[in-house]
């Protein structure tokens, strides 16, 4: 069995109510550096309970043609693997971008996998996760979009490696300010218009996550 589970409306504050897929710890990659400590994803009680559930068959799977078929009529995004990633099901997951597309969605995903051979097909639709520039380096050398962790000051526009940068702009309960979701932003999609553009994200989560995701991570500041 396939275990990736899709709901057609996310709990998460920060990418908004919008359909949304997940898979258990399995299926991250070993390379990925976070994996054994330091990712948001698995530094949450909810998402290591849920990953449980799918990798044990605990929990009834959920296809994306279904979520698709009941998702909220304001949901502009799909957002691939909340939690875990893609290893051993990259031509499926193609399927999937596919489908978004041809609903009119956009599809929004990451995977720290992209140094595999395998993996590459999914660029068109996934940005590369990298701990490092140089990793930035590296995977925009094999053709993939980006996304970097960042700590400290960072501003919200910069350089890096000659490429613009920008820091994810989400925005969640600020007093007198509007939320910003990436259902509302969109930027992380892969496009001829924002292909080149490195995602900054600041490194996120409770403080054990955060305080392992710096010492594993060469956080960019």
């Amino acid at each position: 069995m396939r275990k990736v589970h899709w709901v057609s409306k996310s709990s998460d504050k920060k990418i908004g109510p919008v359909i949304a897929s997940y898979s258990p710890i399995q299926s991250c990659p070993d390379s990925c550096s976070l994996k054994s400590g330091g990712c948001y994803a698995w530094g949450l009680f909810y998402l290591k309970v849920l990953s449980s559930k799918i990798e044990n068959n605990k929990i009834k799977i959920k296809s994306l043609q279904e979520a698709l078929s009941t998702r909220g009529v304001n949901v502009r995004i799909v957002r691939h693997r909340v939690a875990g990633d893609v290893v051993g099901d990259v031509s499926q997951t193609i399927e999937e971008c596919e489908l978004v597309e041809n609903t009119k969605l956009i599809n929004i995903g990451y995977t720290h996998d992209w140094k595999s051979k395998e993996t590459q097909p999914l660029k068109k639709y996934f940005r590369a996760s990298c701990s490092s520039i140089s990793e930035i380096s590296k995977a925009t050398s094999m053709g993939w979009s980006t996304t970097l962790v960042v700590d400290g000051n960072v501003p919200k526009v910069t350089k890096i490696s000659g490429k613009k940068a920008i820091l994810c702009p989400a925005r969640i309960g600020v007093s007198g300010k509007k939320d910003i979701t990436c259902n509302d932003c969109t930027l992380c999609k892969v496009s001829p218009k924002t292909k080149d553009i490195i995602i900054m994200f600041k490194a996120h989560g409770n403080q054990a996550t955060i305080k392992n995701a710096k010492a594993k991570a060469h956080i960019f500041v």
